[in-house]
């Protein structure tokens, strides 16, 4: 009769060493860390995508704003002493008379407000962008309004609708509501990588698509091509 093993052989027999659990431990580690980047990326990306729907929808509002506003894309009140003949609804207007709220008929408190973020709605953020000052990201675009380009218009410099943009990201500790290119705004105030180095930002165009961008003279032209080209009205 052969002797049975001890039992307490059999039973590590069947245990796992501690090298073993810290393989196990470490491939998950390396694992986990060739994932992060490939996560991080995957969240950039859908920002950047809702950021474009909230664009386009920011788009359809200017559209149906200009329908029942004689035309005009941008918001503007009437004022003889600024270029062009208007000037934008944004800082100098209490939030409930700015743009966002205007332009979206946002619903507004009971009781009026010194807090723009009670006048923006939620489409006027980026989700890449963390608590935006003055509750909103986009910024409208000053040359369109100062050389009155309105519905159907094609006074683009020689540009077509689809060339020319109408909305911006800004900074995020920005106030502005426009911009205005030629008096250098956009190099302090327009975000061109709200969306990382090689997606850059977005922008809305006047034919209402949207489309990332990374810095570059053709964005400049993009953005001004009344200023670039040296015609029409300027914003300053």
């Amino acid at each position: 009769m052969s002797a049975q093993r001890p039992r307490s052989v059999r039973r590590r027999s069947h245990a796992f060493s501690l090298v073993e659990i810290l393989v196990v431990i470490g491939i998950i580690a390396v694992l986990i860390a060739l994932l992060m980047p490939a996560l991080t990326m995957a969240r950039v990306a859908a920002r950047s995508v809702q950021c474009q729907s909230n664009l386009r929808q920011l788009g359809q509002a200017l559209y149906m704003y200009a329908h029942s506003n004689g035309g005009w894309l941008i918001p503007v009140v009437a004022d003889a002493g600024e270029p062009g003949g208007v000037r934008g609804m944004g800082t100098m207007l209490p939030p409930s008379q700015r743009w966002p709220a205007v332009v979206f008929k946002f619903h507004v408190p009971d009781v009026e407000t010194d807090d723009p973020a009670d006048y923006c709605p939620p489409i006027v953020r980026c989700p890449a962008d963390v608590e935006p000052r003055g509750a909103h990201s986009y910024m409208l675009s000053a040359p369109i309004a100062v050389n009155h380009c309105k519905l159907g218009s094609s006074n683009f410099a020689g540009l077509s609708a689809s060339d020319v943009i109408i909305a911006v990201e800004k900074v995020t500790d920005s106030l502005d509501y426009y911009v205005e290119t030629d008096k250098g705004d956009d190099l302090e105030i327009v975000n061109y990588y709200r969306h990382g180095r090689h997606r850059g930002s977005n922008y809305l165009y006047l034919d209402g698509h949207v489309q990332p961008h990374v810095p570059g003279d053709e964005l400049r032209l993009h953005l001004d091509p009344w200023t670039t080209k040296g015609v029409g009205t300027t914003a300053n």
